[in-house]
Formats: C-alpha cells, sequence, structure tokens
C-alpha cells in the first residue's frame, strides 16, 4: 500500500498497561485507502506484524517498530537482538491495534543509547545534505533599562528554543538587536538623566529615574573629565554600560548570543537607504503627498536619508497590495526621517538577503501583536516567498505571553520595596538566596538561575503563566526542578557505588567508567523484564521524539514535563529494583546500564532546558 507513508498512522502509549504498550490507529485510517473494514486489515497486519523480526540492523524506537509506517531515510535510536518483536497483537474496538513488544525487544534499546550518549536528542534528526541556518532573535531589550522578570520568560523560551533547534539538526546563530539609534529621543532623554545625576542636577521632565540609572551614573561619573562631556558623550557611554551590565545579566541567565547587532548600523552602512530603493524597485513602496503625520509619532526617528523628494514621504504598500497589513506604512517621513519601520525593513533584508539565513525567528513579548502583520507586510514586499498557508516561508514571529507572579497564592508585583525595577538578576539572587542561604554567592545564583528558567518553562509560551514564588523555594519533592534534580543526583550516586564495585558498562560515556581501572563488560539487557525497568527504558527512548514535536511546534515546555515525568519513572524504578546484588552481578551490570542510559537522558534535557545537573545534593547521603 503505497499511499501509507501520506496517511496520518499514529503511534501512542495506551491508557492502561493491560492493554499493550502501544496503540496503532492504522486500520482506522486505511479503511478508504484500502477499501476493506478496519478490523480486516487489522487481522491481516497482525499476521504480518507478529513475523516481524526486531532488527538489530535498524535505528528504530519501539514505537517505530510498532508502526506499519517505516521512515527509512532516518538515523534513530537503534538496537533489538531479539528474533520477532511482539509479544502479542489484539485489535479493539473498531480496529484499534493494541501491540505488546516483548521485554527483550524494549530492553535491547539500552546499549544504543548508551553508544549515543550526548547525542540522544538528536537521533531522531531528519538527514539533511546540509543544516538549515536559523537567526533567532530574542530579548532585545531597549539599553536604557535593565533585563526585568518579565524578559525572562522571553530569554528562557529563547534560549531553550535555540537548544532544541541545534539538537533537530539546525545550525542556529542567537541574535539580540540593539535599539541603539544616535537620534533616539528615548537614548537622548536616557543620556540626559544620567548627566543630570553626574552633575547633581533635577532630571529632565519624563527622564528615567532609578536605581540602575545611577548606577550608570557613578560609573560614568568616575571617566576622566566627565562633567566636561556634552550629551552625545553621555549617550555612547550610558548605552555602553547598559549593554554590558544586559550582558552580563542575561550570562548569569545562562544566555549567550553569537551576535549583537546594532541598529545604528544599518544607518550607518547605507542599509536602510538601500532596503528603501529595493521596495521602490520593486514597486511595493511609493512617494506620495499625504502628510507625515498620517502615521502615528514615532518615538525613535532617525536621521535622514539622503536626497529625499521635497514634499513627499515614501509608503510601505502594505495593506493597498494586500500583504496582509490594516494600512500602508510610513517609511520616509516628507521631511527625509526615516521612520522606524525603515530599520526594520534593512534589517530583516539584511538577515534574510546579506546574510542568507534560511529562517529567521523573532521572539516578542505579549505587548507587540501589532508588528506581526507590518512585519509580514515587510517581508513579502521584499519579496520572500509564502508558504501554501498564506505565511512567511523564511519568517516566523513568536510571541510569548505575561507571566504573574504569585506569593502566599496572591498576585506579587514585583518591584524593589523602594519603588525600584525588579530586574531578572535580582529574582535570581532571591530564588538562590532563599534556597541556600548558606552557599556561596556563585552558588546561590546557579540555584537561582535554574530555578527561575525552569518555571518560566513549565508552561506554553503562548499561554499566560503564574510563576509560583514559594514553590519555586520550597525544597521539597513538590518543587519540580529539585525532584528532576534529584533524580540526576541520586543516579550518579548509584553510578558511583557501581564503580567502587567493580561494576562498568561498555559502550557507555560518563560516570560508571570513570576512574575504574576493570574491563568495561557488554551488558545482558535481556534480564530487564520488571515492567518498572521497560516503563523506564520506553521513557527514556521518548527524548528524540520530545525534541522533534519541540523543533516542529515550538513547545519547549514540554521538556520540564518530561524531565519531571523521567524523574517520577527512575524513582518509581529504584524503589522496586535494587540496582547493586552482588550475589546477581549480570542483573546488577544490566541495571547499572539503564541508570547510565537514564542518566544520559536526564542530563541532556537538563542541558536543553539551560539547567545544570548536579552530581551531588543533600538528600543524597540517604541514597543506600
Amino acid at each position: 500500500m503505497p499511499e501509507a507513508a501520506r496517511l496520518p498512522v499514529e503511534v501512542s502509549d495506551t491508557k492502561s498497561p493491560e492493554h499493550g504498550d502501544f496503540a496503532c490507529n492504522f486500520a482506522l485510517v486505511a479503511t478508504k485507502k484500502a477499501g476493506m473494514p478496519p478490523r480486516q486489515i487489522g487481522e491481516l497486519l497482525k499476521e504480518e506484524l507478529l513475523k516481524a523480526p526486531s532488527s538489530s540492523s535498524r535505528d528504530t524506537t519501539p514505537a517505530e517498530s510498532a508502526s506499519p509506517v517505516r521512515e527509512d531515510d532516518e538515523e534513530g535510536v537503534g538496537g533489538g537482538e531479539s528474533q520477532t518483536l511482539f509479544e502479542s497483537i489484539d485489535i479493539a474496538g473498531p480496529g484499534f491495534l493494541n501491540l505488546r513488544l516483548k521485554p527483550e525487544a524494549i530492553s535491547s534499546y539500552i546499549p544504543q543509547v548508551l553508544a549515543l550518549g550526548t547525542n540522544l536528542p538528536n537521533a531522531k534528526t531528519p538527514q539533511r545534505p546540509e543544516a538549515t541556518r536559523i537567526n533567532v532573535e530574542f530579548v532585545s531589550v531597549n539599553p536604557n533599562g535593565p533585563i526585568t522578570v518579565g524578559s525572562g520568560r522571553g530569554a528562557a523560551f529563547g534560549d531553550t528554543l535555540s537548544r532544541v533547534l541545534v539538537a533537530a539538526g539546525s545550525q542556529v546563530d542567537r541574535e539580540y538587536y540593539i535599539n541603539d539609534g544616535v537620534n533616539s529621543e528615548q537614548m537622548r532623554l536616557f543620556a540626559e538623566s544620567v548627566k543630570s545625576y553626574v552633575e547633581g542636577k533635577p532630571l529632565p521632565e519624563k527622564g528615567y529615574k532609578g536605581e540602575y540609572v545611577q548606577d550608570v551614573a557613578k560609573q560614568v561619573a568616575e571617566q576622566p573629565d566627565a562633567a566636561a562631556q556634552d550629551v552625545n558623550w553621555f549617550q555612547r557611554m550610558s548605552q555602553d554600560l547598559m549593554i554590558e551590565r544586559q550582558r552580563g545579566d542575561l550570562a548569569l541567565f545562562g544566555v549567550e548570543f553569537q551576535r549583537w547587532f546594532s541598529e545604528q548600523s544599518l544607518h550607518d552602512e547605507k542599509k536602510v537607504e538601500a532596503a528603501m530603493q529595493k521596495l521602490e524597485a520593486a514597486g511595493n513602496a511609493y512617494r506620495s503627498s499625504k502628510p507625515a503625520d498620517a502615521e502615528e509619532d514615532d518615538p525613535n526617528p532617525q536621521p535622514e536619508i539622503q536626497n529625499p523628494k521635497s514634499g513627499e514621504a515614501l509608503w510601505l504598500a502594505s495593506a493597498s497590495k494586500e500583504f496582509g497589513d490594516d494600512k500602508d506604512r510610513v517609511l520616509v517621513r516628507a521631511d527625509g526621517r526615516p521612520a522606524y519601520i525603515a530599520a526594520d525593513v534593512a534589517y530583516l533584508e539584511d538577515k534574510l538577503g546579506t546574510r542568507g539565513y534560511d529562517k529567521a525567528f523573532l521572539i516578542l513579548g505579549p505587548d507587540h501583536h501589532g508588528y506581526i502583520g507590518r512585519l509580514y507586510a515587510v517581508y513579502q514586499a521584499l519579496g520572500y516567498p509564502m508558504r501554501a498557508d498564506g505565511k512567511p516561508e523564511k519568517f516566523e514571529i513568536i510571541i510569548f505571553q505575561l507571566v504573574r507572579f504569585v506569593k502566599e497564592g496572591k498576585p506579587a508585583p514585583m518591584r524593589k520595596r523602594d519603588g525600584n525595577i525588579y530586574e531578572l538578576r535580582d529574582l535570581i539572587n532571591e530564588l538562590g538566596e532563599n534556597v541556600a542561604p548558606q552557599a556561596s554567592k556563585e552558588e546561590q545564583q546557579r540555584i537561582g538561575a535554574d530555578v527561575a528558567r525552569f518555571f518560566y518553562l513549565m508552561r506554553s509560551h503562548d499561554s499566560s503563566m503564574d510563576f509560583d514564588i514559594d514553590l519555586a523555594t520550597k525544597q521539597s519533592d513538590e518543587n519540580p526542578v529539585f525532584y528532576a534534580q534529584y533524580a540526576h543526583a541520586r543516579i550518579c550516586s548509584v553510578l558511583a557505588k557501581a564503580r567502587e564495585a567493580g561494576i562498568t558498562v561498555s559502550g557507555s560515556s560518563g560516570i560508571a567508567g570513570e576512574g575504574n581501572t576493570a574491563t568495561p563488560q557488554h551488558p545482558n539487557t535481556g534480564l530487564l523484564t520488571h515492567p518498572r525497568e521497560l516503563t523506564l527504558v520506553k521513557k527514556i527512548l521518548d527524548l528524540p521524539w520530545e525534541v522533534r514535536r519541540c523543533a516542529q511546534d515550538y513547545g519547549v515546555h514540554r521538556l520540564t514535563t518530561y524531565a519531571v515525568e523521567l524523574a517520577r519513572t527512575y524513582h518509581h524504578f529504584y524503589d522496586a529494583c535494587r540496582v547493586i546484588q552482588p550475589d546477581q552481578p549480570e542483573l546488577s551490570q544490566a541495571r547499572v546500564a539503564l541508570c547510565q542510559a537514564a542518566r544520559i537522558a536526564l542530563k541532556a534535557t537538563f542541558d536543553l532546558l539551560g539547567v545544570s545537573a548536579p552530581e551531588r545534593m543533600d538528600r543524597t547521603e540517604a541514597i543506600a
């Protein structure tokens, strides 16, 4: 049945273990193409599947092996040395196939997980001649303020999405766009505010105030001849110091950018002017005598483009050419001053045209919905391709929603007692100090960043979320990040004890073989038949699929759920199956291999989330 590969076939976990390991809907979705009743298709399929070998030559997971539709062009988690795959197949209801795999078929995947090691998340990456080049822009806070707790959610999401896209086989560059136009009214007001603090004068009307502005002023005042400098000098100095502070806060949060892109560079290098000329040449921008104030006031006016046509503004035909916007947008005012969107045009052209990225993502906060229509219109006006569903093929805007902080069950406005802005660094410090008051500052900040990132990522980016401060600082199994991290520490403790007992595993990477001179041996994974052992194997093998799904729909919150579920599955295994048993060395070795596979999956998940994987935690002292 050649059409099978195009059918919406699903292989999923059964709702109850009594029904087997997986359920498949193939018979139901194939009935029309096959011209047979679903149950008849099911009977034929059952007969063939029961003959199917569990081939060690194929790189497949149990779920793939259970599917009648194979993806032969992909590599993944392999394994399987048993002669046949299925223990039983039942046809349920109108035609669902309930599939039960042989225990040894499931456990035979462990050596492949050990061999993959840190590459486990990449195991379901489609093979391509070359990696897709992707640009991910996120955070991009104006250099006149700190990274706030609101921006923290976007930072955690953008960085984790970037990690997931890399795991899915793409080449990803993280980028921060600096709104540093020299004629920006916001930046000039910020500079004037800093200058007022340095000179001890009253702040300008609507000037910037607060602790962070005073901090910048103190640093500026330390520069030679600061008092004699003009506002342009203050703007450069203030901006540079603020950017340095933003870099430091993001680094503390585990976020590093490959490029910090200057908006002003687009003007200095005449890229804005070139982009306007491209739009005009394509007929997607026009000059009109409409007054410049037909468009909303621009908060960041830019320098003049040379030789404007007197009395005419340049307009983007974003609505009149049906590019999806609600109105045409002014690009260059009649007096020659570019509107803010002019730099957006040049910046998108720089990403997709000059630098040639295959796709560009722009991650914005909840107050930026209005940017979607105009920027997608810019994309079309520049002549880049659209998908069949009418959306840009090479550019996508992702909006993350609001985060609300909660203490004692009530909304907690995140401001300091003196009214100053509560920064991301303040949240990191508060969490770390409350959780580990006796730890070093560095350790407190590691803990605080771990907790903050994990909690920011626990809900889908496209839904509002509550950040429960009380739960985030609770040192118990109720705290999901500590629950998951404790599972990793527990595994490390077990593997350390295995080393002491002389148990090593061939093909594994990491703790299991470190510092041990014994010759590693191949584990007999066929001895792993306990239901909790097999459940743990299947959960480990879910990771490459979770990564693939996250890369497709950007739902990286699934990784926090997966981390907690994997931790819970390991704890259940640990409680039921004693790992090190001197009187059963082969079984002990097989279980050590399973522990090492669990550690690989859990640490890989933490790496994707940007969370540390501690090898020791306080409660590990209680592990037997």
